[in-house]
C-alpha cells in the first residue's frame, strides 16, 4: 500500500498564513481589475464605398471593456478621456520590413460636466450629451463607417491592423506617471488583424485600373 505523508507546520507558521489570506484575496482581486482595463475586440470588417462617403476603405469595429474605477473618478474631477482607435494597412516584403500602405486614427473625447451632471462625447466637431456614463459608454465602443484608406490600396498581400486604447499622453502629466506604475489607470487592446475580404481586394484593384 502507499504511504501517505502529512507536511506538520509550527502553528506559528500556520497563524501567519491565515493572517495573508485576504492579502492574497486582495491581490487576485487587483489582478481582476487589471484584466478588466484590457479592451476586447467583439467583431470588425472592412468595406468599401459606404453610402454617401468619398471613395475609400471603410472599418466597422465593436469592442468591450470597463472602464477603471480610478479613470471614472478622475473624470468626474474635471479630467477628460480620449480614446482613439489606430487602423494599418501594411504590405509584407520578404527582403526588408513591411511597407507601411496607409494608416490613421480616430480620436474621441469624454468628458463629464459636474454643473449640468451629464457626460459629453466629441469626435469630428460633433458633440453628443448623456445622462448617464452607461448611455456614453457605446459610442466610445463602437466605431462605424470610418475611412481609413484609399479605394485601392487594399492590394493582394497587404494587411489590416486594428487597436483601441486610451490615449494616455493627453492626461495630465502626474496621471501620466501613475499610468505607468498601474494598469487600473489605463484602457488598451491587443493589436488585431482584420481580414480584408476578397470582394473588397477586387474592388480595389478596379479602383487602380
Amino acid at each position: 500500500s502507499k504511504k501517505r505523508f502529512h507536511l506538520m507546520l509550527p502553528r506559528s507558521i500556520l497563524c501567519h498564513a491565515a493572517k495573508l489570506a485576504p492579502v492574497v484575496l486582495a491581490c487576485a482581486l487587483a489582478a481582476d481589475v487589471a484584466w478588466c482595463a484590457r479592451a476586447e475586440l467583439m467583431g470588425a470588417k472592412i468595406t468599401i464605398d459606404e453610402p454617401g462617403e468619398p471613395p475609400g476603405l471603410f472599418v466597422e469595429a465593436h469592442y468591450e471593456f470597463d472602464l477603471p474605477t480610478p479613470l471614472i473618478n478622475a473624470m468626474h474631477r474635471g479630467i477628460a478621456l480620449y480614446f482613439a482607435y489606430s487602423f494599418e494597412l501594411t504590405k509584407s516584403r520578404w527582403y526588408w520590413l513591411d511597407k507601411e500602405v496607409a494608416s490613421s486614427t480616430f480620436t474621441i473625447r469624454l468628458a463629464f460636466n459636474p454643473l449640468t451632471r451629464r457626460y459629453a462625447v466629441s469626435y469630428s466637431g460633433y458633440s453628443l450629451n448623456f445622462d448617464s456614463l452607461e448611455e456614453a459608454l457605446p459610442y466610445i465602443k463602437n466605431i462605424r463607417r470610418w475611412r481609413v484608406a484609399g479605394a485601392g490600396d487594399a492590394k493582394p498581400g497587404t494587411t489590416a491592423e486594428l487597436r483601441f486604447g486610451l490615449d494616455v499622453g493627453k492626461l495630465p502629466k502626474p496621471m501620466q506617471v501613475t499610468n505607468q506604475d498601474t494598469d487600473d489607470w489605463n484602457v488598451v487592446s491587443d493589436p488585431a488583424e482584420i481580414p480584408i475580404p476578397p470582394a473588397v481586394m477586387s474592388a480595389a484593384a478596379a479602383a487602380e485600373e
